[in-house]
């Protein structure tokens, strides 16, 4: 069985046996393709089935390329191709029917992949799942919308929702439950599993859900989808043209890497300090097969109707400091007002400068943000981009039949994160935003040159045993604490009506009851005036 061989449903597979690097060897079937290529004409389209094939194919090695995108970091290069609607099946048996996590990846939108680099399946399969990864179209390439059928955003959504359909007609032949599939990812990859839970084109695609620092209705999440910013993109390109249909030929032609580059011109640079993303998910009533007919509040505030997992950890903030400096924190002290404008919901502006003097008071206590207020800054920026929209979520979930499970990560460890990259340039205390992510996957030359897993018996090791353990039994079951264990000696409370039950998960693990501060009082207050005057 080094090389097992399987037959889906466009032909014949040849995978490959691996070791992980935690010792135990598993099964990798990689580079599956679960749509056509959309190059060509089929570029901005919906993603096309598959095409089938004769003889066996090599599935023991990454086909195409991750999908196009610019480095994230200096000397933010173009790399990736269009060629990249590929999935990844992991697993350590063939034989059994096991329940199926699929990831999604973060990365704004714009960037990631669910290729070994940034997800290495080594922690995760050893907890008797099936683990399936792949990729989906990224920035102009997935959110196009020009407000017209032929490009009316939303393609890289859609393709998630192609891969879900592959797994469920698929995943038997590798031993899977096509009947117990959970969903599951982080920031980007977590509103996509909220939106998920949301559309119409992904009902009946999956069974639970776990949603890591990041919603749907995160201003950030929803708000970039806008058509003048598609024909901002053109017009750099060199189209003045308002008509869809020339715009949509006119791009189609233009090669791939310019068109990745001139979707990094649409935002400034100081927009770009506050979080705004180029181009990303919308409103698609203009397709004929729409993801999202409908502005994503009017879904969300109807519920998540599968059992689900969601939580952030303690400062989401952290990631977002790095390379911080007197520049930006003055754009911050100067555009306060805009960038809480801009990452809120309720856009009345008889409010805007109510707002920005409960945030300052709530924040700043009314002092100039400068360095002395880092973490003060580090925590606005968490609370607004992710923990506000999160908690909104819990407090529609607490009418919900379906269990909520709320947690906190509040690990800080040895283990190479986000927060240990920060280094010295850290000012702020706490958990930043993907930490949690060292703990679940192996992610070679991601973070460290030389990535090694935790040392056995370490806090490190027993802090991914228990997240492994507790994302892997809410797979199987739909509780992630179904019995007590020398590893998770508390029960996990989901939230009900009466208390909002949270999970910390740190230096060990305890239920505590979340009591809303005075800054999310704060945000509340302003919630519900600015739906009063509505």
């Amino acid at each position: 069985m080094s090389s097992p061989v399987i037959k889906v449903k466009q032909g014949e597979l040849r995978g490959t046996t691996l070791e992980s690097v935690l010792g135990p060897s598993y099964f990798a079937f990689k580079g599956i393709p679960f749509a056509a290529p959309p190059v060509g004409s089929l570029r901005f389209k919906d993603p096309q089935p598959p095409a089938g094939w004769s003889g066996v194919r090599d599935a023991s090695k990454h086909a195409g390329d991750v999908c196009a995108q610019q480095m994230q970091l200096p000397p933010f290069s173009f790399f990736g191709d269009e060629d990249c609607l590929y999935l990844n099946v992991y697993t350590t048996s063939l034989d059994e029917k096991r329940p199926v996590m699929v990831w999604i990846h973060g990365g704004g939108f714009t960037g990631g992949s669910g290729n070994e680099t940034f997800v290495g399946p080594d922690y995760l399969i050893k907890e008797n799942v099936i683990l399936v990864t792949f990729n989906y179209r990224l920035g102009v390439l997935g959110f196009l919308n020009l407000d017209h059928k032929l490009a009316p955003g939303n393609q890289g959504l859609k393709d998630q929702v192609a891969a879900l359909s592959w797994v469920k007609e698929n995943i038997p032949a590798f031993g899977g439950d096509p009947e117990n599939v959970t969903i599951f990812g982080e920031s980007a990859g977590g509103a996509s599993v909220h939106y998920l839970t949301l559309s119409p084109l992904a009902k009946g695609l999956f069974h639970k859900a776990i949603m890591q620092s990041g919603t749907a209705t995160c201003e950030w999440a929803h708000g970039q989808g806008l058509p003048e910013r598609s024909f901002k993109i053109a017009k750099i390109l060199g189209s003045e043209s308002t008509d869809p249909e020339e715009v949509v030929e006119f791009l189609r032609e233009i090669p791939v890497d310019k068109l990745v580059e001139a979707q990094t011109k649409i935002i400034t640079p100081e927009e770009n300090v506050f979080l705004n993303l180029p181009i990303g998910p919308g409103v698609d009533d203009k397709s004929e097969n729409p993801f999202l007919p409908h502005p994503v509040e009017k879904y969300a505030e109807k519920g998540i109707q599968v059992p689900v997992v969601i939580g952030h950890t303690t400062n989401e903030g952290i990631m977002f400091l790095k390379g911080i400096d007197e520049h930006s924190l003055d754009l911050y002290e100067k555009h306060l007002q805009q960038f809480i404008y801009n990452n809120v919901s309720w856009k009345d502006p008889k409010y805007v400068s109510e707002l920005e003097k409960t945030i300052r008071k709530a924040y700043f206590n009314d002092k100039p943000i400068g360095k002395d207020l880092i973490q003060n800054l580090s925590e606005l920026i968490s609370d607004i981009h992710f923990v506000k929209d999160i908690k909104a979520i819990i407090k529609t979930q607490r009418k919900q039949p379906t269990p909520t499970y709320y947690y906190l990560f509040s690990y800080r460890g040895e283990q190479p994160t986000i927060t240990q990259a920060m280094g010295k340039g850290n000012y702020a205390k706490g958990v930043s935003h993907a930490d949690e992510l060292s703990y679940m996957f192996h992610m070679p030359h991601f973070l460290s040159e030389d990535l090694k897993p935790p040392r056995p018996g370490s806090r490190d090791w027993i802090t991914m045993e228990r997240l492994l353990r507790l994302w892997a039994n809410f797979a199987a079951t739909g509780d992630p604490t179904p019995r007590q264990d020398d590893l998770i000696g508390t029960t996990w409370k989901p939230i009900t009506e009466e208390e909002v039950n949270i999970f910390d998960i740190g230096e060990d693990v305890q239920n505590k009851v979340d009591i809303p501060s005075e800054r999310y009082a704060a945000w509340e207050r302003l919630r519900k005036k600015s739906k009063i005057s509505a």
